[in-house]
């Protein structure tokens, strides 16, 4: 669940029967062997396997130093190449279940299918554990990988099919939101349509955040009981700013919601309905903006992903788990956090090193560079735009792990670069209510994917994408989901349903 949580959009091509034009439509057919590909042995690229699958190629190789890869080529071929990025610290085989749903799904809509381990096999090196004393599995982990991995797959697919990739395709979300923007920023000429979903693309500053608040809430650890005693608190102060009592924040930033002011205290001895001093001080650390040697690096949180919804495993509970607070063993930002210290950002590494303790009055000695290899903030994209290609992006309001405001942030610096044109290339949907990646009380279940690729082919831009709620696969109610800076309005009529919101 961890590899695998933030890897795509919520709910990819479900539209793909409603679009006036055939996404399945072959476009191309084997004019090779499958097999042939065995003899493919150079210093560039190393073909492991090659075989015949029933309905398509599949070629697995490798890159130098050890990044693995895997291209499936469908026999009814619509044109196109889709390359699926990685969560988390990435590793995930190619052999894991998680990877072969989605490929499957892919290739049954007749793309060839793209991906890569970004260098490491996480059933070996676990973690951040892959860039222990190397510096080399560490860039390919930030950029590198996925940068070979299209231009070695792309040659293969012509080899195959004796024509060119009519279109190319990148999806992620988590980390492979950071994929997709590094991508975009540092290799435009990579894909023409870059579906980014909830990117950590400021790596670095988000383990900062990481850390305050894990370390925040080590003296006095939540249950889950009482951080649903905090969303109560939370949304009953909140929740209606936006016109409408619905259990959602639309726009978080709009809520006042302060720990010391609007929490009940303990009088007594410290239970579930009550908050004690510490408790409390935890709380507005955990909240508070992250400085490192004294300048802001990172926002404060939004309030929000304490609140309820359907989770991993379509389990209701709060956004907080199990990122936050786990039942069972390690929350997932402590997995994700501690090894970025331990590995990752000091010059010499140590596997021992107590993350929650950092000392946020000295920044670490190996920070700059590490930020040119994983940050990827860099808001111009005139190359990528003058090229034709078409950055779609999604992000929850309630995320617990990545802060929303990031990805306004770096909208609004993308804006700034292009003078107000950003969104004739590049739009941004912010998602009520959603967890990361998906999940969550809000319209979480959309289809980033189809508007994505009628705006690189058809010349369409999405002016908005519907979201649905769902539980047991029945939709409770829909809503527009808009590009950035438009937020959705209601106007008249049912509530619950989008038709009544309008994009303002």
């Amino acid at each position: 669940m961890l590899a695998w949580a933030g890897t795509t959009a919520a709910a990819p091509f479900d539209t793909v029967n409603e679009a006036d034009f055939n996404l399945r439509k072959v476009a191309g057919k084997p004019k090779a062997d499958c097999e042939a590909f065995y003899s493919v042995t150079t210093s560039e690229v190393t073909v492991v396997s090659a075989r015949h699958m029933g309905d398509h190629c599949r070629v697995s190789g490798v890159l130098p130093a050890e990044i693995r890869f895997e291209v499936n080529l469908p026999d009814q071929w619509n044109g196109r190449m889709l390359m699926t990025g990685n969560g988390g610290l990435a590793g995930q085989p190619p052999e894991d279940k998680s990877y072969q749903a989605l490929r499957d799904h892919h290739l049954a809509l007749g793309f060839a299918t793209v991906y890569t381990d970004t260098g490491h096999d996480n059933r070996v090196h676990p973690g951040g554990t892959f860039a222990h004393q190397r510096l080399d599995t560490l860039i390919d982990y930030g950029y590198r990988a996925v940068h070979l991995t299209s231009l070695a797959s792309k040659a293969l697919i012509r080899n195959y099919y004796g024509k060119k990739i009519r279109y190319s395709y990148f999806m992620g979300c988590s980390n492979g939101g950071r994929q997709a923007l590094m991508e975009a920023q540092r290799f435009p000429e990579d894909f023409d349509g870059i579906l980014a979903g909830a990117p950590a693309n400021d790596f670095t500053g988000l383990k900062f955040s990481q850390t305050q608040r894990m370390s925040a809430l080590l003296a006095k650890p939540f249950t889950p009981e009482e951080v649903d005693v905090l969303a109560d608190h939370i949304y009953l102060r909140c929740d209606g700013s936006d016109g409408h009592v619905d259990g959602l924040l639309s726009d978080p930033r709009t809520c006042d919601f302060d720990p010391v002011q609007h929490l009940p205290r303990c009088d007594g001895p410290d239970t579930v309905d009550c908050f004690d001093n510490e408790e409390v001080d935890a709380l507005v650390k955990y909240y508070a903006p992250v400085n490192l040697a004294g300048k802001q690096v990172y926002p404060a949180h939004p309030k929000g992903s304490e609140g309820r919804g359907p989770g991993y495993g379509g389990r209701v509970h709060s956004g907080w788990v199990p990122w936050i607070i786990s039942e069972s063993g390690r929350p997932i930002m402590d997995v994700l956090g501690a090894d970025f210290f331990r590995y990752i950002v000091f010059t010499q590494d140590d596997p021992d090193y107590a993350w929650t303790d950092f000392d946020f009055s000295t920044p670490p000695d190996h920070l700059e560079y590490t930020r040119d290899i994983l940050d990827a903030v860099n808001p111009d994209l005139s190359r990528f735009r003058d090229r034709g290609g078409k950055l779609l992006s999604y992000f929850g309001w309630a995320d617990p792990d990545i802060n929303p405001l990031t990805a306004i942030a770096y909208h609004d610096q993308v804006n700034a670069e292009t003078q107000g044109e950003a969104n004739e290339f590049y739009r941004l949907f912010m998602v009520p209510g959603m967890f990361h990646c998906s999940g969550g009380p809000g319209p979480t279940h959309f289809d980033a994917m189809m508007p994505l690729i009628e705006w690189v082919e058809k010349g369409r831009a999405p002016k908005a994408i519907t979201g649905y709620h769902k539980l047991d696969g029945e939709v409770v109610f829909s809503r527009p989901l808009c590009p950035w800076p438009q937020q959705a309005v209601y106007a008249e009529g049912d509530v619950k349903d989008a038709s009544a919101w309008q994009c303002r």
